[in-house]
């Protein structure tokens, strides 16, 4: 995954423009144009219902692409106040039309909070180590180092962390002490290990740096040096085969893409 999954920026868009649409359905159900209904939501509408119409869906949009924990219960704290709003329209005004229309929005509710539910994608808001399109740029480093006094080879740089080979064995939540000597200059930084990864005969370990001040700037250092290099790891950058028109012909013609892959 190296771009934030286009599922979840589609669902957010459609949430953000939700407000639209309601005054579009609202309009049609009550015989307003559009310039009646819009003076009759903001002129003569109780403001907290204004509030749940215009304002709660847009939310509920921003919290989806915002992919956090936090933004993952407070969006769906938006969604029950909006269910439930409806549902006070309905029965402060029933008819069959009104009926047909909040069941349509219920079974529309159903489904997006089913989605929200799915492992793969809470799993994106849950897991920081999931929201790749998160990590900073990676380099190729290939600089001889330890990690915690083990002789270690250090394959990926990125301001935020490393990956590294070495024969020691480390389990994922071990805080470590990674070193190397680059360009004349020595950096000792204090990390944690967040995943693990089988490389032929040593073990592969990411690594998440524990930074200070001091080794902020060492790092950016070395990262700009070889920023310089070119050294980029261009595998790990979005290209063609990440674009909206190759996720939506996908989804169509496969249904590949709908829910949110693992690490790539």
């Amino acid at each position: 995954m190296k771009r934030k999954p286009w599922s979840l920026v589609v669902l957010a868009l459609l949430h953000i423009v939700a407000p639209f649409g309601n005054l579009f359905l609202n309009a049609s159900l009550k015989n307003r144009t559009l310039a009646q209904q819009w003076h009759y939501w903001f002129d003569i509408l109780p403001k907290q219902l204004l509030l749940i119409y215009v304002v709660l869906p847009i939310l509920a949009g921003v919290f989806i692409y915002i992919c956090r924990r936090w933004s993952y219960w407070a969006y769906l704290g938006c969604i029950g106040i909006i269910f439930l709003s409806n549902v006070y329209s309905y029965w402060t005004s029933m008819s069959a039309t009104s009926l047909v229309v909040l069941v349509g929005l219920v079974i529309i509710d159903v489904l997006v909070v089913a989605y929200f539910v799915v492992p793969s994608v809470q799993n994106i808001y849950f897991d920081p180590r999931l929201r790749w399109w998160e990590a900073a740029p990676r380099y190729n480093f290939n600089v001889a180092g330890t990690v915690s006094g083990h002789e270690a080879f250090i394959a990926i740089l990125s301001q935020g962390g490393v990956f590294l080979t070495t024969s020691a064995s480390l389990k994922e939540g071990d805080h470590v002490q990674v070193s190397w000597n680059f360009e004349q200059q020595s950096v000792q930084i204090p990390g944690v290990v967040l995943y693990r990864a089988d490389r032929k005969s040593n073990l592969g370990y990411g690594v998440r740096f524990e930074h200070t001040d001091e080794t902020q700037k060492q790092v950016r250092l070395v990262v700009d040096s070889l920023h310089r290099k070119n050294l980029i790891v261009v595998e790990r950058l979005p290209g063609p085969e990440d674009s909206f028109a190759v996720w939506l012909k996908k989804l169509f013609v496969s249904g590949e893409g709908l829910f949110p892959k693992g690490r790539t």
